[in-house]
């Protein structure tokens, strides 16, 4: 079965259940996604972002992290704002990307922002940044069940 039918029959179980919000860890192979799932629907998910791994990974260099961000940008293109990639860490190691256009509403901006690490690891959030305060702040992010699952089999096809 793969990460994204994991992620699905997860997300259906608690849906059924009723079940208190929990993390979800599933894996398939060397990829591994964990999804702290606040709050599950018929209709789809709502997570405090979310760690995408691939385990038994050598370091990645800069070259195969931007190379792997660019694989994301080209592919990833669905989601409310496409990511794209901003910024390259060579003594983190790690790439940084955000959405290219960032949504407006009240004063603040909100925008998905992913890590991509050395480790072959992912961090992926949303983001709220407070124009008149000048602080950042992780907020909830909200996928479909076919934006999540459609999200988890690009991951898995892009990961180096």
């Amino acid at each position: 079965m793969s990460l994204s039918r994991k992620i699905a029959a997860g997300v259906d179980d608690l849906v059924k259940t009723g079940a208190p919000p929990r993390c979800l860890s599933v894996s398939e192979g060397p990829h591994a996604i964990d999804l702290p799932v606040t709050l599950a629907t018929p209709m789809g998910v709502e997570c405090s972002g979310f760690e995408f791994r691939v385990d038994d990974r050598a370091a990645m260099s800069m070259d195969e992290l931007r190379a792997w961000g660019d694989r994301l940008s080209a592919r990833v293109t669905y989601l409310m704002e496409p990511l794209k990639p901003q910024e390259a860490d060579a003594l983190a190691g790690e790439v940084l990307m955000r959405s290219g256009e960032p949504t407006e509403k009240g004063g603040r901006r909100s925008y998905y922002e992913a890590r991509l690490r050395s480790t072959g690891a992912l961090r992926f959030d949303r983001i709220a940044y407070d124009e008149s305060a000048r602080t950042r702040k992780p907020i909830p992010c909200q996928f479909t069940s076919e934006v999540i699952e459609r999200l988890a089999d690009d991951l898995v096809a892009t990961a180096p």
